[in-house]
């Protein structure tokens, strides 16, 4: 029975998975959008999500930036005449388990009667398709619109679907590690399988003792007890067994399965520049210092 029961919850896991990535940009959704957004470190800037639909994913991705633009007029009272700027540049690196993935835009906006220009990021992204419509979330950063050039430039924003030992640590209570990690029906499974196997345990010895007690106290039927006895005796083995598996498989996916994405920003580092400097009196080096 236990054995039939793991079977079925690797199936069904291996269904939910597909299902997931056959409708989704991400079979779990990033933490951004499930839990509360990064905060900036530098304070130059702020982050910010929206949401838009469309018949296509490109659809969806102009409707967030509408929605992005109206929301900035409503919530920093400005008035965005122009959204994208024509010196739009993209970048994408890798390092380890982390990488960085952004595409930087400007936006035209009025504010008091003075044309300012916003710098703006977009960090991630997650879509869904349901009925051939697709709804996908952008996560955005904006430059703080009372300092002058300034944007996400400030801090070092990346990605990454890595929680090392923090999913390990909470793994001590079965699925707890899964479900940290944001694959909650994952971890809900595993939770109800050591569930199902300590309940097992926990009949098996039971009848087991009983049989046991019936063997001594009516010898006349000790060979057939004792053989119920053995029976249920191996029931609560194999569900042992099946238990202290589970809980190592618990383990070893809290550490090596992928997470829900999740923004990791850090200050960055001091950069130091040597450059030459001339006029008409002095000639040197200046050393030049970015915190």
């Amino acid at each position: 029975m236990i054995r039939k029961f793991l079977f079925s919850l690797i199936c069904i896991l291996a269904g939910l998975s597909y299902t997931a990535q056959a409708q989704k940009s991400e079979h779990i959704k990033p933490q951004w959008l499930t839990k509360k957004l990064p905060e900036s470190k530098s304070g130059t800037y702020f982050f910010l999500n929206a949401e838009g639909m469309g018949a296509s994913l490109e659809a969806a991705r102009q409707m967030a930036l509408v929605n992005l633009s109206t929301r900035l007029e409503h919530e920093r009272g400005l008035v965005v005449s122009s959204t994208v700027s024509s010196g739009s540049t993209q970048h994408r690196s890798a390092q380890g388990d982390s990488y960085t993935s952004h595409r930087d835009f400007s936006m035209t906006a009025t504010e008091k009667g003075k044309t300012i220009s916003i710098n703006c990021r977009v960090i991630d992204e997650y879509w869904e398709c349901k009925g051939g419509t697709y709804t996908c979330h952008v996560l955005y950063t904006i430059a703080n619109q009372n300092m002058t050039d300034t944007g996400s430039y400030d801090d070092r924003i990346s990605l990454t679907t890595s929680y090392g030992a923090h999913g390990l640590v909470r793994s001590i209570i079965p699925g707890w590690g899964q479900i940290y990690k944001g694959s909650t029906t994952k971890g809900a499974c595993i939770l109800a399988g050591e569930a199902v196997c300590v309940a097992g345990i926990i009949v098996c010895e039971n009848q087991r003792a009983s049989y046991h007690k019936k063997m001594l106290e009516q010898p006349k039927f000790a060979q057939t007890y004792n053989t119920k006895s053995d029976n249920w005796e191996n029931g609560r083995n194999i569900c042992i067994g099946a238990a202290a598996a589970l809980y190592v498989y618990n383990l070893i996916d809290a550490v090596a399965a992928k997470g829900a994405k999740r923004v990791v920003v850090k200050k960055s580092r001091p950069q130091f520049a040597l450059y030459p400097i001339a006029d008409m009196e002095h000639t040197g080096v200046a050393l030049s210092m970015k915190f």
